[in-house]
């Protein structure tokens, strides 16, 4: 009579304390918030990036926006290329209707191009952003392909962020690793073994690779069970998942006002927008905090925060011939009030720390 095979038990695991929240904040943050009146060279930026990281760790933030807002030069160039159309078709055009008269540039001139080229700088923001949630020994392979690697050299001197998902969670760290699969090294031919499309094999930062009891695609990112050998969700592992059930949080780009809304990382969107007044340093307005902001406790409430001052706002909005509404403004359900001369780095956290405390 012919053995029954054996039934394969897995081996018990740490389970996490974390859980993931009922509401889910996206943040949409606008590339001006490293503009040169903010940020006045390489290690600043850093900095502010290091910060908004830090911020959507705390509250699992599972994707963040950046707008593309050009420079205060490079919007007085687009103004004065429709003002030239506009004298050439007799049409009037107001150059103060959006920005402060040009004394008040921020850019400062005669700066060195690789000083000037880092300032409103999307691609490298949101760089820096993955480098924070980026495990140390898969930066080289994760971010080879990165042009911006060689400005690291600031990020990679600050602590590691104690708020992701591994770090204090009842030790989950033991038996669960984040991981890159890759193609087993053979002496057989390097050209073959790059065609190879599955793997047992992961990098999870030891002298060795990692064997797995399964195979997987070759080059995805993965959470490793060490105990059992086999790939796991961060849901299961650490109690919490970002985008797509994946390990931290999404970065995209916002080219114009609208893909704010329409390029969600969600397939169903957002189920509503909050508006967060920042940086609006010369703001006439008085300081209201008095909020009287709804959230839904419905499963799946995805909450999109847009941060930035109007004017940086206004100007992507009107850029955007899409939009029928009159103001940006329109665009939003409710609007979070904080002082308006808060940083927008500063205000990412204290708009989080007021929305999670509802």
């Amino acid at each position: 009579m012919a053995k029954r095979k054996a039934e394969i038990v897995n081996k018990p695991t740490k389970k996490p304390h974390k859980s993931s929240p009922e509401v889910q904040f996206s943040i949409c943050l606008p590339s001006s918030l490293i503009s040169y009146a903010n940020a006045s060279n390489l290690e600043q930026i850093t900095n502010i990036a290091y910060q908004v990281a830090k911020a959507a760790t705390i509250y699992n933030v599972p994707e963040i926006i950046i707008l593309d807002v050009p420079t205060i030069d490079a919007q007085y160039e687009i103004l004065e290329s429709k003002a030239n159309k506009a004298v050439k078709i007799d049409k009037k055009i107001k150059f103060n209707e959006i920005l402060e008269p040009p004394v008040q540039q921020q850019i400062v001139p005669n700066q060195p191009q690789n000083v000037q080229e880092n300032h409103n700088n999307h691609e490298l923001f949101e760089s820096l952003l993955q480098f924070f949630i980026t495990p140390p020994y898969l930066v080289k392979a994760m971010l080879k392909d990165n042009k911006y690697t060689k400005k690291f050299k600031y990020a990679q001197t600050l602590p590691k962020l104690s708020t992701l998902p591994f770090m204090g969670n009842n030790g989950t760290h033991n038996d669960f690793k984040e991981g890159l699969s890759i193609p087993k090294k053979s002496p057989g031919n390097k050209k073959q073994r790059n065609k190879l499309k599955v793997t047992k094999y992961v990098n999870i930062g030891h002298a060795q690779p990692f064997e797995l009891t399964q195979e997987v695609p070759v080059n995805v990112r993965v959470t490793v069970d060490l105990k059992n050998k086999t790939i796991v969700s961060p849901l299961h592992a650490y109690g919490v998942i970002g985008y797509k059930s994946s390990f931290g949080y999404h970065t995209r780009i916002a080219r114009n006002f609208n893909e704010i809304f329409t390029k969600s990382a969600f397939p169903t969107g957002y189920t509503s927008s909050i508006y967060v007044n920042c940086a609006n340093y010369f703001s006439s307005e008085p300081a209201d905090t008095t909020n009287n902001i709804q959230l839904n406790s419905s499963e799946n409430n995805r909450v999109l925060l847009v941060f930035g001052n109007p004017k940086d706002l206004e100007f992507s909005f009107k850029q955007d011939k899409s939009l029928s509404v009159p103001s940006f403004t329109d665009l939003f359900d409710q609007k979070l009030c904080i002082p308006p001369t808060i940083k927008v780095e500063d205000a990412v956290l204290i708009a989080l720390t007021k929305l999670y405390n509802l």
